[in-house]
């Protein structure tokens, strides 16, 4: 049984997106038989650790019966105010695993990941970010782990960082491209689209465009309402607002100026009701803009595509090479040019005018994403971990 350490400096549960993909993974990589333990800032006060795991298993949809007893969780400290105090954390990553104890640790915090390479430690980082390959700021970062004999390899979430890894020096039989997924358990009970509206309290037949997910700067919510104000004839949902933010006060400024009154903002919701949105929608859009991934660079293959894939709605999304990777154009969504206004309206007009069209897209996604499971993803990690750790054994 390979035994995994796994440090993550973000509290559990959160609302950060990289705290879902960090849970359900590792929970189906212990599911195939390895024993992991993760570690992670505990927020607020905790009964037990029964009850904490239990906590977590809720909050992101999971069922605590199932749980495996492989997958462990251990609270390590208070939930950071800083980005000093996460660099505290990183640090002290190598002395929360003891040599004996875990077979290799593996993580997505690259401080962590230089502290625990420098110290002798067999080391497995993931990332979504090419530009930690790429970018001069991470040239000292480069120099202390990629290379270094105890990085046993590292976890890309798209073929495009690791292309960006390669160009820096690492050697390609080091590197997995694993995309995410979603959870099958959180897309029941499906519902077609009159019921999923029903539910929500959405208008039965105006046509619903949905974007689920965070709204905060670089996610390319203007071009969202851009989009809204363009293709007035449909409503437009934006679900995953906390009311009283700057984000959402942000956005609502935004649609004012642009006059795009049929943009609706709603809550953030537990994961477990997300699809019911999903599910409402006549299309589901990834918004039409390259910000997000040339200008931020920080936002690559973002996860909702696989649920809106898992959904089986159409999708319209913008044509980038991170999301051509996953999505095809006139075969499982509509890709647009991230730069053309323009050419997105229309597209999207002409989804939503065509139901045959939307069915056609809508019934490739729902099959293509039976690749994309948590669990698919966990049986292509877990060959990796074991021959990179044989590997550096021999």
């Amino acid at each position: 049984m390979l035994r995994i350490g796994y440090s993550a400096h973000s509290p559990f549960p959160s609302t950060h997106t990289n705290t879902q993909q960090i849970f359900w993974t590792l929970c189906e990589v212990a599911r195939l038989g390895a024993q992991v333990c993760l570690t992670a800032p505990a927020p607020g006060s905790t009964a037990s650790p029964s009850a904490w795991r239990g906590t977590i298993a809720k909050y992101y949809g999971a069922d605590l019966d199932t749980l495996p007893a492989s997958f462990t969780i251990v609270a390590s400290g208070r939930p950071s105010r800083h980005w000093r105090d996460e660099a505290r954390f990183d640090l002290g990553a190598p002395r929360r695993f003891l040599p004996g104890r875990h077979d290799l640790v593996w993580t997505r915090d690259y401080v962590a990941a230089a502290a625990l390479v420098r110290a002798g430690v067999p080391t497995v980082f993931e990332t979504y970010r090419p530009d930690l390959a790429s970018r001069r700021r991470f040239a000292l970062w480069r120099r202390l782990v990629i290379g270094r004999p105890r990085l046993l390899g590292v976890i890309v979430h798209s073929r495009l960082a690791g292309q960006a890894f390669f160009d820096a020096g690492l050697d390609e039989r080091r590197c997995l491209v694993a995309h995410n997924g979603f959870a099958p358990g959180l897309m029941e009970p499906r519902l077609d689209i009159a019921a999923a509206r029903q539910r929500l309290g959405l208008p039965s037949r105006e046509p619903l465009v949905v974007y689920a997910g965070h709204i905060g700067a670089g996610k390319g919510i203007e071009a969202v309402v851009s989009l809204a104000a363009a293709v007035p004839q449909a409503r437009f949902v934006i679900v995953g607002a906390d009311e009283e933010s700057g984000d959402a006060r942000r956005v609502v400024r935004m649609a004012g100026a642009a006059s795009a009154g049929n943009l609706e903002l709603r809550p953030r919701v537990p994961v477990a009701d997300v699809a019911a949105y999903c599910y409402a929608a006549d299309c589901l859009l990834v918004p039409p803009t390259a910000a997000p991934l040339r200008q931020f660079r920080r936002t690559v293959l973002p996860m909702k595509i696989f649920l809106y894939l898992a959904a089986g709605r159409a999708i319209l999304a913008p044509r980038l090479p991170d999301v051509e990777e996953v999505l095809t154009d006139d075969v499982t969504a509509r890709l647009v040019s991230p730069t053309d206004l323009a050419e997105a309206a229309g597209a999207l007009r002409a989804l939503l005018g065509d139901p045959a069209l939307r069915d056609r897209l809508a019934a490739a996604a729902q099959a293509a994403s039976r690749a994309y499971t948590w669990a698919a993803r966990a049986r292509r990690i877990l060959p990796f971990l074991e021959q990179s750790l044989k590997e550096q054994s021999l």
